[in-house]
């Protein structure tokens, strides 16, 4: 039983048959790691090949992540980046230094490991972890920066031996797989931690720090927070207290970036020994993240040469400080905000922080798990429908300051509809 591709675009027509969570839901998912296990044996361990940094959080874990590896790149180690979901490309899921794998190496993963995958039946995600194992080991990187898809405990990314584990934030998102509780989603969230091996965490709420304390010392590992470094950003500049030394780093971003820049500075604190960074080279990897890794979604700018936004905010957490950056900047008449939710994030509090927009748009994603037109405009009832299936004039909103937001699968639509997207697996 084999599979045998010629192009990545017969590639991208096989995936397309497996079920994704973007678009399924739980039903494309498996929580049972002796999979993963098994598919990383028929590969021969190339988890075990690389140094990690595993990354695991309900806001803010992809912005942590791309910072870790902007820093590690300014300091001139080949790194290697793991995220999803993916925002156009599907090759954007794995990065080298930057670049995304190339088709003939997509190619050759299948051509070598194909009849498994057909054969086991291995869901997108675990075919898209291999993908990223196997390739991260070939290019033989000094680091890899790994973020989970869900969870942690049996998240498929979880059968490295992390340098370091990560956990940026703990809220109410993907409650029906998790938990209904801030401690039991921390508990899945904790399962990354390593015996005798760090853990860092953002800004936590106490009940889950509590979780996280208590998981990290049964595994004897050493804790760090990101606070301790009184973290704070003013006038487009981060401020970080460390070792009795202020770093000031020149960024425009939310004000949580503060506390995700001082998670990264006390990450690469932990592993000075093995890859030193220097305070100067920290600044200038956070400095150049927009460069670095430009596609982003986190109060992305879309064009140069406009003030509109895109953010992934799909939580209550995540709309309150996006909404808080957003009032930062101009008050809410001066917004026009337009939605596109999954289905399972529509909640009242979402409704209720939006309220005081009055400039409101909601439209329709494709996919089972997409929010329907009747259930978005059940929660924004003075929202209007913008359709983005079709191309429409960028004059068409009255203000300048446009804000696109409520998922990252939201993103694509977007892009295309404003003639910026690009060719896409």
């Amino acid at each position: 039983m084999t599979l045998n591709f010629s192009t990545t675009k017969e590639i991208e027509k096989f995936l397309n048959t497996i079920p994704k969570f973007s678009s399924a839901g739980n039903s494309a998912s498996n929580f049972d790691l002796s999979r993963m296990n098994r598919f990383c044996a028929e590969m021969g361990h190339p988890e075990k090949k690389f140094k990690s940094i595993h990354v695991a959080g309900t806001n803010g874990k992809g912005t942590v992540c791309r910072m870790f590896a902007s820093v590690y790149r300014s300091a001139g180690y080949k790194t290697a980046l793991y995220t999803s979901p993916h925002l156009l490309r599907f090759q954007e899921r794995f990065k080298v230094d930057g670049y995304e794998i190339t088709d003939e190496q997509l190619l050759e993963f299948f051509r070598q490991y194909g009849g498994q995958i057909k054969e086991k039946q291995y869901t997108f995600f675990e075919i898209t972890t291999a993908i990223a194992y196997w390739y991260f080991a070939k290019e033989e990187v000094d680091i890899a920066i790994i973020e989970t898809g869900l969870g942690g405990r049996l998240d498929a990314t979880n059968v490295i031996d992390s340098e370091l584990s990560v956990i940026t934030s703990i809220g109410f998102d993907h409650t029906d797989i998790l938990g209904n509780t801030l401690p039991e989603i921390a508990y899945e969230k904790a399962g990354i931690i390593k015996k005798n091996k760090s853990v860092i965490f953002g800004k936590l709420y106490k009940e889950a720090e509590d979780v996280i304390c208590d998981v990290a010392e049964k595994n004897n590992s050493h804790i760090k927070r990101a606070e301790d470094l009184n973290p704070k950003i003013s006038d487009e500049t981060i401020h970080l207290c460390s070792g009795g030394e202020e770093l000031f780093i020149s960024y425009f971003g939310k004000e949580v970036d503060a506390v995700n820049a001082a998670i990264v500075l006390q990450g690469v604190k932990q592993l000075m020994d093995n890859l030193p960074v220097s305070n100067e080279q920290f600044a200038q990897g956070i400095e150049n993240l927009k460069v670095n890794y430009p596609l982003h979604a986190s109060f992305q700018q879309l064009k140069p040469d406009s003030h509109w936004y895109f953010d992934g905010a799909h939580n209550a957490d995540a709309t309150k400080l996006l909404i808080k950056h957003m009032l930062s900047i101009a008050p809410a008449e001066e917004w026009t905000v337009i939605l596109s939710y999954m289905k399972d994030k529509l909640s009242p509090d979402i409704g209720e922080f939006w309220a005081d927009f009055p400039n409101l748009f909601v439209c329709e994603m494709e996919g089972e798990r997409a929010a329907k037109l009747t259930e978005m405009q059940a929660l924004f009832p003075h929202a209007k429908y913008l359709d983005i299936s079709k191309k429409q004039a960028t004059n068409l909103f009255e203000t300048e300051l446009v804000i696109f937001s409520g998922s990252f699968y939201f993103y694509k639509a977007v892009s295309n509809w404003m003639g910026t997207e690009t060719n896409s697996l």
